[in-house]
């Protein structure tokens, strides 16, 4: 399947799409279209806000990669396939994926399902800080 393909088949998906969380989704597109296989994380099932942002704040899989800073306007210069950290203040609480070429991330809503929007939309939804990281 070609990555326009794989791409229009997941826009639109059920928030429950597999796992129903976005590090899952994250992880599934890395390994599809980037061959990156990226560690499991186990949700507790009384999940909590708090536990999501300690859990991308704290994960040893951020070893792994490096911070990209945005450009000017705030131009995304990171390769194709990094990851994007959200934030609705300072601690990330929601992942995606950027696909350069498209200029979108393609990510979880537990209320649209999968989606693939632009940061400029990401930011317009509240989420203030996106942070991209590829892999050293």
């Amino acid at each position: 399947m070609n990555r326009s393909d794989f791409l229009s088949a997941l826009i639109g998906q059920p928030w429950s799409w597999q796992s129903g969380n976005c590090w899952d989704f994250a992880c599934h597109v890395q390994r599809a279209l980037f061959g990156r296989m990226l560690p499991a994380v186990s949700v507790p099932s009384d999940l909590s806000k708090r536990w999501v942002l300690q859990a991308f704040d704290g994960h040893q899989e951020r070893a792994n990669w490096s911070e990209v800073p945005e450009g000017p306007g705030g131009l995304v210069g990171a390769q194709d396939g990094a990851l994007c950290l959200m934030a609705h203040l300072r601690i990330p609480g929601h992942v995606g994926v950027w696909m350069r070429q498209e200029g979108k991330i393609i990510h979880c809503d537990e209320h649209a399902g999968v989606c693939f929007e632009t940061p400029l939309a990401l930011r317009q939804q509240g989420w203030r800080q996106l942070r991209f990281f590829e892999p050293k």
